[in-house]
């Protein structure tokens, strides 16, 4: 083959390649542009998607769920499904407390709670809520204190603990 040929043949294999290799980038393509410059303001932070603030506020439900049930039934055996670290031991002596004196508690409060922070694996979940809890006489089921109807401020830290957010620390805020 001549040399020009082989030139020429060279030239459009490097271009077939790079091509080829151009093709296969897997960085997204850019949207078009509108024209305007881009901002030189302050950073843009990472907004929580509200996707993940429903899964983070559905783990906190259900960690209240689990803990009322634990109560109610004076079982902790569920506890560790949703909770992990310090709020599993405080939930469990909690627990061992009101069994140790045959005091089942129903749980009723009204939530207001507000996702302050959530990544991949962490979550800081306020909630200033009423509390309506009480404890129960264990024979008939009817209360056996007043309704406290007090509110309580609260914030929880959850972790995601292999693919599951577990409540790990709760922080009970004393306000006057």
């Amino acid at each position: 083959m001549p040399s020009r040929a082989r030139c020429l043949l060279a030239a459009i294999l490097a271009l077939a390649v790079a091509a080829v290799l151009a093709g296969c980038d897997d960085r997204p393509v850019p949207a078009p542009s509108s024209g305007a410059a881009p901002s030189r303001g302050a950073p843009v932070e990472p907004t929580t998607t509200r996707g993940a603030e429903d899964e983070l506020l559905a783990a906190y439900d259900r960690s209240w769920e689990v803990y009322a049930d634990a109560l109610r039934r004076l079982d902790p055996s569920r506890l560790p499904s949703v909770f992990a670290g310090s709020a599993l031991r405080a939930a469990r002596e909690e627990v061992a407390t009101q069994k140790a004196k045959n005091q089942p508690v129903r749980v009723s409060v009204v939530h207001r709670p507000r996702v302050l922070r959530v990544t991949a694996t962490d979550g800081l979940v306020e909630d200033n809520y009423r509390n309506h809890s009480v404890v129960l006489n264990p024979a008939t089921g009817a209360p056996a204190e007043p309704d406290p109807n007090e509110v309580v401020h609260q914030r929880q830290s959850l972790k995601r603990l292999d693919g599951v957010w577990k409540v790990v620390e709760i922080i009970e805020e004393q306000r006057p």
